[in-house]
């Protein structure tokens, strides 16, 4: 019941989303490079983080047979931490 890499698919499509939406929202900024990277390790890092805590929750609790809805519910909570983290770096970086 070991965690394999290929079991963080929505991390993996989460990070090329990631890296596809938000690199030139900071291009105006003065040290533009180092923001988009920090906000891009803290975002991806929470994602896949969350998503571990997911696949632990449902390998201790085999019996549920709707992971579905967990993983739904995780993509919902990492969509609104990315925003309010973008929202947080706009305002104070």
């Amino acid at each position: 019941m070991a965690v394999t890499l290929k079991d963080y698919r929505y991390s993996y499509v989460f990070l090329i989303i990631t890296i596809i939406l938000f690199p030139i929202s900071f291009a105006d900024y003065e040290n533009a490079v180092l923001v988009t990277t920090i906000f891009l390790l803290i975002v991806n890092i929470t994602c896949f983080s969350n998503e571990y805590l997911v696949i632990k929750y449902y390998q201790k609790r085999s019996q549920k047979k709707q992971p579905n809805k967990g993983y739904a519910l995780f993509v919902m909570i990492q969509v609104v931490f990315t925003l309010l983290l973008f929202t947080f770096f706009k305002i104070y970086f």
